[in-house]
């Protein structure tokens, strides 16, 4: 696909575009033009896609909330409702990397495949799991 600066692609505007020599890679940076979140897009050769949604999770105090949560997220969404899907994915999945994790001040959720429809089907749960989560139903 053939991207430009300023062009609008399914809600993300793109801001910049640079090739990464050092990673032999085209970076993009995109906003979402509804909720102002940030999307970096690598584009190389390599045949593992690689995907992760991560948010600022700042502790108000050392109880390990954040943490928590992060877990109770990948415990049922709308479309996935099965107690944890999260590990109903990582029996059938060909994932080459399947995770969750929490840092002292952000929350990351990344996966990757090397095959693309196992890749769309992983991205889609994660996806589902943090945008729908079943959290606000117990």
């Amino acid at each position: 696909m053939d991207f430009q600066v300023n062009k609008i692609y399914h809600g993300f505007k793109l801001i910049e575009e640079e090739y990464v020599e050092e990673i032999q890679s085209t970076a993009r940076i995109f906003i979402h033009q509804k909720t102002g979140a940030r999307l970096l897009s690598l584009e190389n050769e390599d045949d593992n896609n690689v995907f992760s949604i991560g948010f600022r999770t700042p502790p108000s105090d050392s109880t390990g909330v954040p943490h928590i949560i992060e877990h109770c997220v990948l415990s049922g969404s709308r479309k996935y409702t099965t107690k944890e899907p999260f590990m109903d994915m990582a029996k059938g999945s060909l994932s080459t990397f399947l995770n969750a994790m929490t840092f002292s001040d952000k929350t990351l959720y990344p996966i990757a495949s090397r095959n693309e429809k196992d890749f769309f089907n992983l991205m889609d749960v994660y996806l589902d799991a943090v945008f729908y989560t079943k959290i606000y139903d117990i």
